[in-house]
């Protein structure tokens, strides 16, 4: 079908209603003064009409929150107010138009009215998180006030400096009145549909609240057509509007702005009967966007990178392209300091595949491997309060055995340096177990994943990571070249550590136009010689890895797009976005993913001998130091061909041949690899 390529016109929600700036040239004849009082009512036994609630410069009476004193600009004493209580409050007539700080106190004593008046007892981020109401609030008014063009763009975080402001922009006294009005209607529908869940008193959460307010704004009907599955669940408007905040905070985590939920909003309300007609039973109590996604009814994946991926990823772009060059110096110079030559810090996941023809049961793989490996004088060097086991001939090298879940055993170990005696000691007597109970048929190779040290590889150098990611993405080829040829072919691996060249065809051309677009951005950076910056070694380590998790983050979710991998296959539906070549989830963290600062590359076999293990440290050796000598160089990177080709589409000679030169280019002796390369084979 044809892919409309058009943007929602709701992308810019100030569009709708602009904040209006200052204009000292209005007629001041020409004002329209109104008054924002009214008389205030509330029975503490019943609840109040909706309609008594206060305007601007009042409050309730009986509310704990006071309103600030202000100065306001134009504001005239004009009468007195006396309410129910004798309290005599000053209340003003103004001119038709406020800054943002005074609507943004208005717009809470309104909200607190409300609470108040409906009988509110929790305000909280999400269900079963406690009352947070202040710094709920004040999010809340921001973001309302970001879609009028008073508050600038930022994160769905508490902020209190007077610069979140627009300078010289102001609101309408119309405009203040719609919003109230659409805030009333929120507040008093979340009370009605709470208090038919008897949970504990009403309760209403930013999450529901954002997303309420938008659908109000833009007064959208619920005129979807339910869709009732197999086991008559019924799938709705209603689920879809709550599924839309969370959908937003995995794509973005903490990093998600303002306007990027209204993006994904706009997305999911202008395909929201195709979402809805794509609810599957399956995955009932999962995110309804995301399972839309899995489906892919109607091409929706292709509209989803069109309408939101591709917006969001050309809006952070530049801005992270400008963070490769922050702080880092490149020399004039073409020599390398052998000295300062990255010295990684590798970790190891030995994994083996369960054989599901042996006599063990579960749990048997882990004592035989226990009970070998004590013969080798191997003792448990757990400290207390460790409640995992942990082995070794001392602490300073210790490995980990266990279980991914009932499919694999695996075993890990302390980080360690290449020339790590220990280590390599170690490892001799571990590979001796595990060739016995592989010999005796009850475990069989599996993956090797190799952890290196992200400040180690990178040195605090965010450039790396992108000169890397062109490395890999140009030359598929390496994923058959390290001992994974028979997976990668036989069994459809390419899924498990996939590059951009076997992503879905939905999918593979939005990846590399992004990624040829940071690489077309950096490379003009490099052009106009913008090197002017102190030298990174001037940062702090913190600050490194900060940058380090920006671009991680930035990568991992536009380019990779590795949260929505949730949603393109039928491997690992839960944690699909594990499945890269070359993942830099575990320098940020995510679900299912711990933070440790590392890269993990998954396309090395489970290493047979300790000199394949050698092996594969020495190429990434080499591999970085390549990568460290190319930004040197001030070399441009190279982008990836948009007809890039599978790993599985080449034959087996041409992925011997290329890695026999890729090879040659770090300076490795290609016989020394045969023991991997050598066993790439065609399989029909």
């Amino acid at each position: 079908m044809n892919i409309n390529t058009a943007k929602t016109d709701s992308y810019g929600f100030h569009k709708s209603s602009p904040a209006e700036k200052n204009d000292d040239g209005f007629d001041s004849e020409q004002k329209v003064f109104k008054s924002f009082s009214r008389n205030l009512q509330f029975d503490d036994e019943s609840f109040a009409p909706v309609n008594k609630i206060s305007r601007l410069g009042s409050i309730a009476p009986g509310c704990s929150h006071q309103i600030v004193n202000q100065t306001i600009p134009e504001r005239k004493v004009s009468h007195w107010v006396t309410t129910d209580s004798a309290e005599v409050m000053n209340v003003a007539r103004v001119s038709e138009k406020f800054t943002a700080e005074e609507v943004a106190q208005h717009f809470r004593n309104t909200i607190e009215n409300l609470i108040h008046t409906l009988r509110y007892n929790v305000i909280e981020k999400e269900r079963c998180r406690g009352d947070q109401r202040d710094e709920l609030i004040g999010i809340f008014i921001d973001f309302i006030l970001y879609q009028e063009g008073l508050v600038h763009d930022r994160c769905f975080t508490v902020e209190s400096s007077p610069d979140k402001y627009v300078a010289g922009k102001t609101i309408s006294l119309g405009r203040v009145e719609e919003i109230e009005s659409f805030l009333t209607t929120i507040f008093t529908e979340g009370a009605a549909a709470e208090s038919k869940r008897d949970l504990r008193g009403l309760c209403y959460s930013l999450v529901d609240m954002l997303v309420d307010y938008l659908n109000k704004k833009k007064n959208l009907s619920d005129d979807v057509t339910p869709y009732i599955g197999y086991s008559n669940h019924k799938f709705t408007y209603q689920q879809l509007m709550k599924d839309i905040f969370p959908f937003f905070e995995t794509l973005f985590a903490s990093r998600g702005l303002f306007s990027e939920l209204g993006i994904i909003f706009d997305f999911a309300v202008k395909f929201r009967q195709t979402i809805i007609d794509s609810g599957d039973d399956d995955y009932r109590g999962r995110n309804l966007l995301t399972i839309a996604l899995r489906e892919n009814k109607s091409d929706l994946r292709e509209f989803f990178n069109r309408d939101v991926m591709d917006v969001i990823f050309l809006r952070r772009c530049d801005g992270i392209v400008d963070t490769l060059f922050d702080h880092c110096s490149l020399p004039n110079d073409n020599g390398v300091d052998l000295a300062n030559r990255p010295n990684l810090k590798f970790g190891e996941e030995l994994e083996y595949d369960l054989k599901d023809d042996c006599s063990l049961r579960y749990g048997d793989h882990l004592n035989i491997f226990l009970s070998r490996l004590s013969e080798k004088k191997f003792t448990d060097q757990r400290t207390d309060g460790e409640r995992r086991e942990r082995y070794g001939f001392n602490s300073t090298f210790t490995v980990i055995p266990f279980y991914d879940s009932r499919r694999w055993f695996e075993i890990n170990c302390t980080p360690y340096h290449s020339d790590d005696q220990l280590a390599e000691l170690s490892f001799e007597k571990v590979i001796e177990v595990t060739d016995s109970m592989r010999n005796e048929g009850f475990i069989d190779y599996s993956s090797g994943h190799k952890h290196v040290d992200a400040m180690s590889a990178t040195q605090g150098d965010t450039g790396v990571l992108l000169a890397m990611e062109s490395e890999i993405q140009r030359n598929p080829f390496l994923l058959r070249a390290f001992g994974n040829n028979d997976r990668i072919v036989q069994q459809d691996e390419a899924k498990w550590y996939k590059t951009f060249a076997d992503y879905n065809p939905d999918t593979k051309p939005f990846a590399v136009k992004r990624l040829n677009r940071i690489i077309d951005r950096y490379n003009k950076r490099i052009e106009e010689n913008h090197t002017e910056k102190t030298s990174h070694k001037a940062s702090t380590d913190s600050e490194k890895k900060d940058r380090l998790d920006q671009f991680a983050h930035f990568y991992s979710q536009l380019v990779h797009m590795t949260t929505i991998q949730m949603g393109l296959g039928p491997i690992g539906n839960y944690c699909m976005e594990k499945y890269m070549a070359m993942s830099l989830l575990h320098i940020t963290g995510a679900e299912k993913v711990k933070k440790l600062s590392t890269l993990e590359f998954r396309f090395f076999r489970c290493p047979k001998t300790v000199q394949e293990i050698k092996l594969i440290n020495q190429f990434l050796q080499a591999w970085f130091g390549y990568l460290h000598q190319c930004r040197k160089d001030k070399i441009p990177l190279q982008p990836v061909p948009e007809d890039i080709k599978s790993c599985k589409d080449y034959t087996a000679v041409e992925v011997q041949l290329k890695t026999i030169d890729y090879l040659r280019k770090l300076g490795l002796n290609p016989k020394d690899y045969r023991c991997f390369w050598g066993e790439v084979r065609d399989l029909p």
